[in-house]
């Protein structure tokens, strides 16, 4: 018996039952009252069932069967193709629904944590079937490989072992009572702490294929191939396969971690008939006795119970017994419902009670008991004057205030168990569904698993579940597999459409991640402004670093840069900017100073942001300027040093003679372009330089380019950087530069100076002076780089993808990421954010999600399970062509028909 002062939450299920794959279709079948059993003629049955029990008069082809009893998944648990060939495909099923649970739960098992498993199967034919087959075809027989694959004892300890769930694994048997014993058998283990997180699962599934029985007189089989519980024509069960797990957390600690409770256990008991008439009879004495004592560990009142759910099988016996003690309990006051989902299953034995408990669940979320079918005329025991009342249609709640239910399984030989169970605790939904953009997430072991997940998603996202928790959901609710989607947005449709486009391969940047530090000329005064609220501790950053670099100037900075974010409405691009791009730049337009602080106060702060989040740089590289923040970011400088050479080198620039820079589309200038007073100021790649010079030399070759219709652009500084004109100012670095503490980089860092890798030359102040002075070589500095990095993150605002687009052969098919918008996009500066963590996921990094300031995702809701790539293995199937130890997937096997053997309606 168990006492919860709590309870215990159901926090997820998976199934696999008669015309239900989810729980949402099983909920319709229930409600929509259909009988999913499937019932054949004997034509119908030819080549599946020997001809001789067709051919019997008592032969009744009705079955509760399930799709997919054959289809499995062997890499998802770590299994060879032979070893799962020969596992008993109840033991697979389990896993795969015991995965289904915890995705629906939102628990990722991790080494360490106590995760028990509460299992049982049903019995056991494969075995049989497995030793005929392989000794049939040559196959050698592994005795311990048999007994491991098929034995029950190893159904809960093999979950364990494959999903690496470290709390107690007890295979749990006690006939049609299993799935509920277990339940409280886990309910005990969470309760004396033993485990954090239960798993609770049965299988029940017969193999080979069944497809009906023969009824004989006195047994157990139903004689028309109908279920009716609690009817006057009650005959009997009709045997159904099913699989059913749930997943169980002490309430407190569900309610703290802000799982989506679905019910709550308040309490439960087990006892046995003892010594009876026979074996295989029921005693209402042990079933009233069963009841009362889980009400009395679950502290409520039977009055208070609007709904049971009973064993129910539809047996004239065992249905009187059940009622007369159910009217012991709950008849005597109120009204409680009583019903039984075999009547549209069929008796599913080790699952049934598990499919049971799966129903009330569902009816105290939905405020709603479904009907009990195919009853006709209602027995005379159920029609006597009490509070019972058989469910035949679709009601309302019956009783006011909480919600209570409760559930009832009685196994062959007497084991007893009744569970009560009451509505999830209220959640308020403070979802901000006007909140910033948000990335969901979705993976798969393979490709086409991938696809599917995604499309389960846009679904759900489709049908109403807010992007803000999908994405949370998603995030840290999930294992991320290899094959790998995201979508940005905030609107459900455009995320949902976003998921099902294929994003194509993406390969792993197994040689790293380059930060790429942009130079002055992309530069807007709002630039990152979005991040300070996505990301943590960025804002703060960012000010303090102007603060500092105010400091040195000995004026405030930071009113240069402005903290209002776009808005991303309108057209994706803002064409009037694009065009213009500052063409007209005014020397009295620029604040050299200021520019500097605020473009490496933004880079070097996202930089650390980034680095809360778990991503650092294998390799660093940066433009001009961008140098200065790659070489702090490297540790070559300290902030306090790099601050005051930033504003030094700045007022210098600012306090030089004028100068003008203008970029062009080619790799190098022809000569005629290099005049005089005309310098090459960088190589950015192939198709992409800057020259640079005295401002009316440079406006002139501005002037002659645009006559010859060529490409030219203005940069919005006023200096001619990178060029002799320089050299007053390089020299002027002197008295700071020897002051300096410069260390050699402790991230690789590939040089604008020699386009090669950088290394204790960077300690000499010579390097810095000539940094200033010579030409840019930034582009043979990023294909140095890729040496290292298959994944250039541009850190800032800048034109790394257009570079990289031109060097595509350079730069050996890197991937550019950028993290800031472009002046020109309308775009939210959260979401090119969030979309470069989605491009780094989908290479294989793992971005701390916890760590952002997401949108407040609300309440967890269940979201569809991450879908597995199986394909079919059966042992009586053509062997031809199946490889039995190579890799999974290689190919589908065909099944091939074998007769089938009676079974008994019911265990």
């Amino acid at each position: 018996m168990t006492a919860a002062p709590t309870g215990t939450a159901v926090i997820g299920a998976a199934l696999r039952l008669p015309g239900a794959g989810t729980l949402a279709e099983y909920w319709e079948n229930l409600r929509g009252g259909r009988d999913c059993i499937t019932r054949r003629q004997v034509d119908e049955l030819r080549g599946l069932v020997d001809d001789a029990l067709l051919d019997d008069a008592r032969w009744v082809g009705a079955s509760g069967r399930i799709d997919g009893v054959y289809g499995f998944d062997p890499a998802t648990f770590g299994m060879a193709p032979r070893t799962a060939l020969v596992t008993d495909p109840q033991h697979r099923l389990l896993l795969t629904i015991v995965h289904e649970a915890l995705d629906d739960a939102g628990v990722v098992p991790a080494p360490g944590d106590r995760i028990a498993v509460f299992a049982g199967v049903g019995r056991n034919r494969h075995e049989e079937l497995v030793r005929a087959v392989l000794r049939a075809t040559g196959e050698p027989v592994d005795e311990v490989e048999l007994e491991i694959g098929n034995e029950k004892d190893h159904s809960s300890t093999k979950v364990a072992y494959r999903l690496d769930l470290g709390g107690p694994a007890v295979t749990v048997q006690t006939a049609c009572s299993t799935g509920l014993v277990a339940v409280h058998q886990a309910c005990q283990s969470l309760a004396s702490y033993e485990c954090d997180v239960a798993v609770v699962a049965a299988a029940a599934v017969r193999v080979p294929d069944v497809h009906g029985y023969l009824h004989l007189p006195g047994s157990i089989g139903s004689a028309d191939g109908v279920c009716r519980p609690f009817s006057a024509r009650a005959s009997g069960a009709v045997a159904g396969d099913g699989v059913v797990g749930v997943v169980l957390r002490r309430t407190e600690d569900a309610v703290a971690a802000g799982d989506h409770v679905r019910a709550v256990i308040r309490g439960s008991a087990v006892n046995n008939d003892g010594r009876k008439s026979g074996y295989a009879s029921v005693s209402a004495r042990a079933q009233e006795a069963v009841i009362r004592d889980a009400l009395l560990f679950a502290e409520v009142d039977a009055a208070s119970i609007g709904s049971v759910e009973a064993h129910g099988s539809g047996t004239p016996l065992g249905d009187a017994t059940e009622w007369s003690a159910l009217a012991a309990v709950y008849g005597t006051q109120g009204t409680t419902l009583v019903g039984s989902v075999k009547s549209g299953l069929g008796h599913l034995r080790e699952a049934s009670g598990l499919a049971g408990l799966v129903r009330v669940v569902a009816s105290l979320e939905h405020a709603s008991v479904p009907p009990t079918i195919n009853v006709g005329a209602v027995a005379p025991f159920a029609r006597e004057r009490s509070a019972l009342a058989l469910s035949r249609t679709v009601q309302d709640w019956p009783l006011p205030g909480t919600r209570r239910a409760a559930v009832s399984s009685f196994g062959l030989g007497g084991t007893n168990a009744h569970v009560v169970l009451e509505q999830a605790p209220a959640v308020v939904d403070s979802v901000d569904r006007d909140g910033g953009g948000s990335i969901v997430l979705v993976s798969g072991r393979t490709a086409a698993a991938a696809e599917e997940t995604a499309r389960r998603w846009a679904s759900a996202l489709r049908d109403g579940v807010p992007v803000p928790t999908a994405s949370r959901v998603s995030q840290q609710r999930r294992r991320h597999l290899a094959h790998r989607r995201f979508a940005v947005g905030e609107d459900p449709q455009a995320v949902a459409d976003d998921l099902l486009v294929d994003p194509g391969a993406s390969d792993r940047p197994t040689d790293g991640v380059c930060f790429v530090f942009p130079g002055i000329g992309d530069h807007y005064t709002s630039m990152a402004a979005g991040l300070r609220t996505l990301l943590p501790g960025f804002a703060a950053e960012v000010d303090r670093l102007l603060a500092a670099c105010g400091a040195h100037a000995d004026r405030d900075l930071a009113a240069w840069l402005s903290t209002t974010p776009s808005t991303g409405r309108g057209a994706a691009v803002d064409v009037r900017r694009l065009v213009s791009r500052r063409d007209d730049v005014r020397p009295a337009s620029v604040d050299t100073v200021a520019v500097h602080a605020a473009v490496f106060s933004v880079q070097v702060a996202l930089a650390r942001a980034l680095g809360r989040l778990g991503l650092h740089p294998d390799v660093v590289v940066g433009h001009s300027l961008g140098e200065l923040s790659a070489a702090t970011v490297a540790g070559v400088l300290d902030e306090a040093d790099a601050v005051e050479l930033l504003v030094t080198r700045a007022r210098l620039l600012e306090a030089a003679e004028p100068g003008a820079m203008l970029a062009l589309t080619t790799s190098e200038p022809p000569e005629s372009h290099l005049r005089p007073g005309v310098w090459l100021a960088a190589v950015n790649s192939p198709r992409s330089c800057v020259v640079a010079g005295e401002p009316d030399a440079v406006r002139a070759l501005a002037d002659e380019l645009a006559e010859q219709g060529a490409a030219g652009r203005l940069v919005p500084v006023t200096q001619a950087m990178h060029t002799p004109l320089m050299a007053t100012a390089a020299r002027g670095l002197d008295d700071v530069l020897a002051r300096l503490r410069l260390r050699a980089p402790q991230v690789p860092l590939a040089s604008n100076v020699t386009g090669t890798w950088a290394g204790e030359e960077l300690t000499h102040p010579g390097y810095w002076q000539q940094h200033l002075t010579s030409t840019v070589l930034f582009g043979p500095a990023l294909r140095t780089a890729t040496e290292r990095a298959g994944v250039l993150l541009e850190i800032g605002p800048g034109q790394l993808r257009t570079l990289a687009v031109q060097a595509q052969r350079d730069l050996g098919g890197a991937v550019v990421v950028p993290t800031v918008r472009r002046e020109y996009q309308n775009e939210r500066d959260d979401a090119v954010l969030l979309r470069a963590l989605g491009q780094l996921w989908r290479r294989g990094l793992a971005p701390d999600w916890g760590a952002l300031d997401l949108p407040e995702p609300g309440p967890v809701v269940p979201l569809p399970p991450t879908a597995l790539d199986a394909r079919e293995l059966r042992v009586d199937a053509d062997l031809e062509g199946l490889d039995l130890d190579g890799a999974v997937g290689t190919g589908t096997v065909v099944p091939r028909a074998r007769p089938a053997a009676p079974a008994p309606a019911a265990a």
